[in-house]
């Protein structure tokens, strides 16, 4: 079993996390967005 799609790299798992900071680090909620955003990531990621 994995914790993640096995199609999924090291990687493109750093970067998509990257991005969500990045797009967040500006905001007046981000913190609060990004914790959003990160759950949905995780939950298009995880394997099913």
């Amino acid at each position: 079993m994995h914790a993640v799609r096995p199609e999924a790299t090291v990687t493109q798992l750093l970067k998509l996390v990257s991005a969500i900071a990045l797009a967040t680090e500006q905001e007046p909620d981000g913190p609060a967005e990004a914790d959003q955003l990160l759950a949905l990531a995780i939950d298009g990621v995880r394997a099913r």
